[in-house]
């Protein structure tokens, strides 16, 4: 299976659920970082962009922050309250806004996709190293382009 296959799987299952709690993300506290994300590259304004915001523990499993908004061609997500430490984002446009990272019958993606540091993986997604940043208290943005 190919990296980009591999990276269209692991998508669709951390974010397949994000539909149902659409633009609502986990509680944190207060006194947590904003992390706002700018996602550039977005092929149009059909269908929704689905986000998670993953920390080692949750990197390719169900992340602690989660969104999804409208899509366009530069999309900004904003995560209020995070908790300080390494995290890594996760990100795919869902075109045609059935809730899933759409593939071809060979497993190649059918949707944009994206991680942070605009990380790339090897026969399947990126580790988590590949896409981590740190996250610090006060306000922080981060820059994303889409892949299609």
């Amino acid at each position: 299976m190919s990296v980009i296959a591999c990276a269209g799987v692991v998508l669709a299952v951390l974010l397949t659920h994000v539909q149902k709690t659409a633009l609502v993300q986990a509680p944190a506290p207060a006194d947590g970082a904003s992390i706002t994300i700018k996602l550039s590259g977005v092929a149009g304004n059909k269908g929704m962009v689905m986000a998670a915001l993953c920390d080692k523990a949750t990197f390719l499993k169900r992340c602690p922050y989660m969104q999804t908004v409208a899509a366009s061609p530069v999309v900004s997500l904003t995560f209020d309250g995070v908790k300080p430490g390494m995290y890594a984002a996760m990100l795919f446009h869902d075109e045609n806004g059935n809730g899933e990272f759409d593939r071809s019958p060979n497993g190649m993606p059918l949707e944009g996709y994206a991680f942070s540091r605009n990380a790339k993986g090897n026969y399947g997604p990126p580790s988590f190293e590949q896409a981590a940043f740190e996250v610090k208290a006060g306000k922080a943005a981060v820059d994303i382009d889409m892949v299609y």
